[in-house]
């Protein structure tokens, strides 16, 4: 496993390779969504690339609380990150990273976390799509993007739902990405609490 640093610029690059690889099977959403934190990131500048392109469709972006990222930042020493070399704080994440394959569960047993909340609009919009896309920034171990799938596939049954991440890091999520630029790899992006600039975008 590596671990990839990347700059806001990189990132952006990163999240139109990810709509190519979208746009070269030929999908086409009538919805996009960006799950905060990360995912809002990718799907941003995704969103104003199909602007420019005088797509039709609507964007949304959603927030759900990883119960995991409370207990990653009363872990994180930041003082200590901050004089810490990249070859160093790498190792630690491919250690977290594999830590938390290892303690996963075989079969997802349920979202865990805080519920799914959609807008009474989204709702709608949804109810009358044909096609979705949602957009994250990884893929661990897969709860949060099944967790919103699986709110959004019940509210239309008959939506082609389909997910786009720039990583999967676990060797067996709960959900396949249908679009991704890389696997077995860790990003370290802008927003992580051990981002200290780029080194090796």
């Amino acid at each position: 496993m590596k671990v990839l640093t990347l700059n806001p610029q990189a990132l952006k690059t990163h999240s139109l390779k990810l709509l190519q690889a979208v746009q070269d099977d030929s999908f086409k959403a009538d919805i996009l969504i960006g799950i905060a934190t990360g995912g809002v990131y990718i799907s941003r500048p995704i969103h104003e690339s199909l602007k420019a392109q005088a797509w039709q469709g609507s964007y949304h972006e959603i927030t759900l609380q990883r119960a995991s990222t409370k207990t990653k930042k009363a872990l994180y020493l930041k003082k200590v990150f901050k004089y810490l070399p990249y070859s160093i704080l790498n190792i630690l994440r491919i250690l977290e990273n594999n830590l938390s394959e290892k303690l996963k569960n075989k079969t997802y047993q349920g979202h865990r976390e805080k519920e799914v909340v959609l807008n009474e609009v989204l709702k709608e919009e949804i109810s009358k799509a044909k096609t979705l896309l949602l957009i994250d920034d990884a893929i661990d171990s897969g709860t949060t993007l099944v967790s919103v799938k699986n709110v959004i596939q019940n509210l239309n049954p008959m939506l082609d739902i389909r997910t786009a991440v720039l990583t999967v890091t676990h060797k067996k999520p709960y959900i396949e990405a249908d679009y991704t630029l890389y696997r077995n790899t860790l990003l370290r992006c802008p927003w992580a609490e051990d981002y200290k600039g780029n080194k090796n975008a």
